[in-house]
C-alpha cells in the first residue's frame, strides 16, 4: 500500500541501501516525528526505476505501510508523484474537500491529509520523498513543515556522506588492486628468474651433449655429467613453473572470492571441510599437518561470509607453508574456533620458527618481511587484515604469548534458526 494506491499492494522489493543499523535509526526517528506531530504515518519513499517504494517508516501500529511495498508511480495518483515531478513541497490539508484530490485512492485508507518534500541525490536527481499522512484534516503548521524540512536535509546529508564513503572505498579498492599487481610481480620475479636461468642451462647442456655424442669415442663421464645437469635444470624449471602456476591460481581464487562477499546460513564445520579438501594434496606434499578444533559453541548454523573467511584462511595457510617451517618437529598448523557473546574467535597457530617484533602488527603491512623471511612477504597477511576489517567487520592481531606464530581473528556473527542452508 502506497499513498494514492489504496489497498493495492505490489510485490515487495528490497531497495534499501543503508545498513540495518541506519535503517532502524531512521525508522525510530520517523516514529518520534509521527508522535510529535500526532499523525499515524511518517515515511521516506525511494524511487527505484518505474517504482516508488517504502524505504523507511514510522513504527507505530497505526501505520499500514511496510518497508519494501512498491508501486509504479507514473500516472498513479500518488501524492508523492506530484512532489517528485514538481520537485517541491506538496500540502493537502483535506483531500475530501479538495476537488483535485477528492478521488485520491488513498482515501480508502482514510489518509486524507498529506505533507511531503522531495529528497535529492548528490547529483541533484530525485532520490524520493519524505512525507507524513493523517487520517483527519491537518493544515500542517510551522513546526510540522520545519521538522519535515530538517528530515529532508538530514537525509540528504547522509546520502552525501555515503557517496563520499563509496568514492573513498573505490579509491581504496583501486589502490589495493595496484598493490596486488605489484605484489604478484614481486612474488613471481624469483621463480621466473630461476626458470629463465634453468631454460638457458638446458639449452647449453643439450648443445654440449650433442657435441660430445659427435666425438669418437664418446666420453661417458662427460655425457653423464651433462645429463645430470639437464636433469637438475629440468627439475628447477618444473618446480618454479609449478610455483608460478600456484601463485596465479591463488590470485584468481582471491579475485573470484573477493566478489562473493555474500552472507549465507552455514556451519563453520562445513567451511573447514571445504578448506581441508582444497589443501589436502598441498599440505601432504609439504608434510604439514592441519588440525582443526571447533568448540560445540561454534558448531551451529550461523550467518557467515564463507568465501571471505576461506580467502583469509588460504592466505594464512600459504604464509605458514612458505615461511614458518625450517625443519625440526613435524610442521603443524592448528585452527581453533569458538563463539561467545555473538563473536566468532578464530585462533590460527603453527609450531614454526615464529617471529620476534617490537610491533607485531607490522606483519600485516604490504611487502613486510624479516631478514630471514620467516614472517611472510608479499601481500598475503595484508589481505588477511583487509578481509578481517572490511569484509567480516572484525579485527586481526598477533598473539605474542604463543610459540611459533599465532594470529587471532575475531568478528561478529549471528545465530540462524534451523532453516535450509542456502546453495
Amino acid at each position: 500500500m502506497l499513498p494514492g494506491k489504496g489497498l493495492v499492494r505490489s510485490k515487495r522489493v528490497n531497495t534499501n541501501t543503508l545498513s540495518d543499523q541506519l535503517v532502524m535509526q531512521w525508522n525510530e526517528l520517523l516514529s518520534r516525528v509521527a508522535e510529535l506531530l500526532e499523525v499515524p504515518v511518517a515515511l521516506i519513499m525511494k524511487l527505484n526505476g518505474p517504482h516508488l517504494s517504502v524505504f523507511n517508516k514510522s513504527l507505530n501500529k497505526e501505520n499500514p505501510y511496510e518497508i519494501g511495498d512498491s508501486e509504479c508511480w507514473e500516472r498513479s495518483g500518488l501524492y508523492c508523484e506530484t512532489v517528485i515531478k514538481a520537485e517541491s513541497e506538496l500540502c493537502v490539508p483535506n483531500a475530501l474537500a479538495d476537488p483535485v484530490w477528492d478521488h485520491n485512492p488513498d482515501i480508502k485508507l482514510n489518509m486524507i491529509a498529506y505533507l511531503g518534500l522531495p529528497i535529492k541525490n548528490v547529483d541533484d536527481s530525485v532520490f524520493g520523498t519524505v512525507c507524513v499522512l493523517d487520517s483527519k484534516e491537518n493544515t500542517f503548521g510551522t513546526m510540522a513543515r520545519a521538522m519535515l524540512s530538517s528530515l529532508k536535509h538530514l537525509f540528504e546529508l547522509q546520502l552525501r556522506m555515503l557517496s563520499q564513503q563509496k568514492e573513498h572505498d573505490h579509491k581504496e579498492a583501486f589502490k589495493e588492486q595496484a598493490l596486488m599487481t605489484m605484489g604478484l610481480a614481486h612474488e613471481l620475479n624469483t621463480p621466473l628468474g630461476v626458470s629463465v636461468t634453468s631454460a638457458s642451462m638446458l639449452s647449453e647442456s643439450a648443445e654440449q651433449l650433442s657435441r660430445l655424442l659427435q666425438q669418437n669415442p664418446v666420453l661417458l663421464p662427460e655425457v653423464q655429467k651433462q645429463a645430470a645437469c639437464i636433469h637438475q635444470a629440468a627439475d628447477l624449471l618444473s618446480r618454479n613453473l609449478h610455483h608460478i602456476d600456484d601463485k596465479i591460481d591463488r590470485l584468481k581464487q582471491s579475485i573470484v572470492q573477493g566478489h562473493d562477499g555474500v552472507t549465507r546460513v552455514c556451519r563453520i564445520t562445513d567451511v573447514f571441510k571445504s578448506l581441508e579438501s582444497v589443501w589436502e594434496s598441498s599440505l601432504a606434499m609439504h608434510n604439514v599437518v592441519l588440525n582443526i578444533d571447533v568448540e560445540q559453541s561454534a558448531d551451529v548454523l550461523l550467518y557467515l561470509k564463507p568465501a571471505s573467511l576461506i580467502e583469509a584462511l588460504n592466505h594464512l595457510i600459504t604464509n605458514a607453508i612458505e615461511h614458518a617451517f625450517s625443519g625440526g618437529d613435524r610442521p603443524t598448523i592448528t585452527i581453533a574456533v569458538k563463539v561467545k557473546q555473538a563473536e566468532l574467535k578464530l585462533r590460527f597457530s603453527d609450531n614454526g620458527v615464529g617471529v620476534k617484533l617490537v610491533h607485531p602488527e607490522d606483519i600485516f603491512a604490504p611487502f613486510y618481511s624479516t631478514k630471514k623471511q620467516v614472517a611472510g612477504s608479499g601481500l598475503g597477511l595484508a589481505h588477511v587484515k583487509r578481509i578481517a576489517m572490511n569484509d567480516l567487520g572484525g579485527t586481526v592481531y598477533v598473539n605474542c604469548n604463543q610459540s611459533g606464530l599465532c594470529i587471532m581473528l575475531r568478528f561478529p556473527v549471528t545465530h540462524a534458526q534451523s532453516e535450509p542452508i542456502e546453495d
